[in-house]
């Protein structure tokens, strides 16, 4: 195999690559920004060859998979001048969630599972919150932080986040210049709250990750659920990892047929991202089902956590996630243009997909 670069915010020794590279032989150049020399194209980084770590100077990497969150599109920038276009991957690692929504819903398909999401317009607040219960989130946020669940409750607003206890305030005018406060200026989304089903006493999602593989077809490689904390709204603080098909099987065939759903829409959903935010290799599609077993496409991550598919003990699918995106790199050491094989390859497989679904499926 081809020699791998593997751009890092801080260059380390990951354990699990080792075990992989005494299992297939490989060649990877782990390496940060900073230890690019550019005027010679050389990089000083750790070398991981069958198993073993050594620090060492190299040419560039003909590919470089990058894993900067967020990224650096300076940098990459540079890369790509010298290494040529399309040869960085996963050119953007932190999704803007406005731009993500406005891809996603110009998809008709997709349109049926994506919530009600608008930019957050702080003066429209008590409008919207007469119409239903909202989640406010940074455009650019990460890891669940400034996340908060507005609910109207008679005369008062319900505010809920994941640190504090529910904090209810008088309904009405002021309550824009409390989310003013909250946003702190940041630009944000609201989005639609799914009223979820609940497994064990509490909320779950379901997170597919797609990467391409060797052939530069986006396939499914992961898939697991978050249990949320009984009371929390947000997964990202969870009491479980679970398999998802552990935890829809709890809701009958409605589930089965929802993960289908979920199957199909994350699929189209890499394949539409790709392109308009920058050349990817891999991404997170996660999902929510609400209590009647429709799942709802509730965000999209640039930079999947591999790190949580060591609590499934799936051997088979912690290697898939972590090996997949390799194979797809050494594809591209061939030097073929960006794409070739694998643009426009999800809509001619999609509606073969669909045809198949069951009647109720809202990708139909």
């Amino acid at each position: 195999m081809a020699l791998i670069g593997l751009l890092l915010n801080k260059r380390q020794r990951i354990p699990y690559y080792g075990t992989l590279s005494r299992k297939y032989g490989f060649q990877l150049m782990v390496f940060d920004a900073e230890n690019i020399h550019w005027p010679t194209a050389t990089v000083t980084g750790l070398l991981l060859s069958r198993g073993q770590w050594y620090e060492t100077r190299r040419a560039l990497p003909a590919v470089i998979y990058n894993r900067c969150y967020p990224e650096d599109k300076q940098v990459i920038a540079q890369l790509e001048t010298i290494l040529g276009k399309g040869q960085v991957f996963n050119s953007t690692t932190l999704f803007d969630k406005w731009d993500v929504y406005k891809i996603l819903h110009g998809f008709e398909k997709l349109q049926p599972i994506l919530p009600n999401t608008k930019e957050l317009v702080v003066d429209e607040l008590p409008e919207l919150l007469a119409q239903g219960t909202w989640v406010l989130k940074p455009r650019l946020g990460q890891s669940g932080r400034g996340l908060y669940q507005l609910k109207l409750q008679g005369d008062f607003v319900v505010i809920s986040s994941g640190m504090n206890l529910p904090l209810p305030l008088p309904a009405g005018t002021g309550i824009s210049g409390v989310a003013a406060v909250l946003t702190g200026g940041e630009p944000y989304i609201v989005q639609a709250y799914v009223p979820s089903a609940v497994y064990d006493g509490g909320l779950f999602d379901v997170r597919l990750v797609v990467q391409k593989d060797k052939h530069r077809a986006w396939v499914i490689t992961g898939e697991l659920s978050r249990l949320a904390e009984m009371g929390s709204f947000i997964t990202n603080q969870f009491k479980a990892i679970l398999h998802p098909r552990e935890v829809l099987l709890s809701l009958g065939e409605k589930g089965r047929a929802a993960y289908k759903v979920m199957r199909r829409a994350a699929l189209l959903s890499a394949e539409a991202l790709d392109g308009p935010l920058g050349h990817l290799g891999e991404l997170c599609v996660d999902f929510m089902v609400d209590e009647d077993g429709h799942p709802w496409l509730v965000e999209v991550n640039g930079k999947p956590d591999k790190g949580l598919f060591f609590e499934l003990d799936d051997e088979n699918m912690l290697e898939q996630v972590y090996l997949t995106p390799l194979m797809y790199a050494k594809s591209l050491s061939t030097k073929l243009p960006w794409g070739k094989g694998s643009r426009g390859s999800i809509r001619e497989y999609m509606p073969k997909l669909i045809e198949g679904g069951p009647p109720w499926n809202p990708l139909n």
